[in-house]
């Protein structure tokens, strides 16, 4: 018996299929600004927002996903043709002259490539 299993598994023959191996999740500039004490809303009205008509200037965005919260707002973006160093210097561009209301303190703005986090869908797969 145990020949038998042995040369079938020699043969290619396997007790049931292999899953396929996972897509490695895609690629987005992630943009972080930390502020001063705002509710969720006043940050979508005061900084999403704005954030978001900037943004879809940018040629080939394929996907933009943006949340607020208390203190913090975020959004990721995946670009056609793949998402790398020229796409996050050219968001950097974009939101050094984007210019937010007076009265908003921003305590921390980061813009970084990293795996999606944010509403991933089949296109733009979460890890």
């Amino acid at each position: 018996m145990q020949t038998l299993f042995a040369a079938s598994l020699l043969a290619g023959a396997t007790a049931g299929p292999f899953p396929a191996p996972a897509a490695p999740p895609a690629t987005v500039v992630a943009i972080r600004y930390e502020l001063d004490e705002l509710s969720a809303e006043r940050i979508e009205e005061l900084v999403v927002n704005p954030l978001e008509r900037s943004l879809q200037e940018l040629p080939g965005i394929k996907t933009m996903n943006t949340t607020a919260t208390h203190r913090l707002a975020e959004a990721e973006l995946a670009f056609e043709g793949g998402t790398g160093e020229a796409e996050r210097a050219a968001v950097v561009e974009k939101l050094d002259r984007l210019r937010l209301d007076a009265g908003i303190a921003v305590q921390a703005r980061s813009v970084t490539l990293r795996p999606c986090r944010l509403a991933c869908s089949a296109e733009n797969p979460s890890p």
